[in-house]
């Protein structure tokens, strides 16, 4: 019985390990596809403008895509790929940031919509 219980948590480390394994060794043509979403998620993140709603994330895209540039120029694929994964995550952030600030933008103007009209027409607040 008690190992049974073993197996599933012995199972995870070498499922982790094959993971980092397989991180670890990262070929030319996977690099320059995790740079491509990174940029792609910078453009969108900047199109969505993060660079006012979360300038913080925005940056952090920025620079971990310049590392993930600089690494690829440097033919550090794997480099590239962790500086590159980490741009798409902060850039994918900023977007996220940005459009939950301009959603909640939008209910509170409809918000002061439905006020207005409700006191038009004699309604409760």
């Amino acid at each position: 019985m008690a190992s049974r219980r073993f197996l599933p948590s012995g199972f995870l480390i070498l499922a982790a390990l094959a993971v980092s394994g397989a991180a670890a060794a990262v070929d030319r043509d996977t690099a320059q596809l995790e740079l491509t979403q990174a940029v792609t998620a910078v453009q969108t993140a900047e199109r969505d403008d993060a660079a006012r709603y979360a300038p913080a994330d925005l940056d952090e895209a920025h620079s971990m895509l310049g590392s993930a540039q600089s690494a690829a120029d440097a033919r550090s694929w794997d480099d590239t790929a962790l500086f590159a994964e980490r741009a798409k995550v902060s850039g994918d952030l900023a977007s996220a940031r940005s459009r939950q600030h301009r959603a909640e933008s939008a209910t509170e103007e409809i918000e002061r919509s439905v006020d207005s009209l409700r006191q038009q027409i004699g309604g409760a607040p």
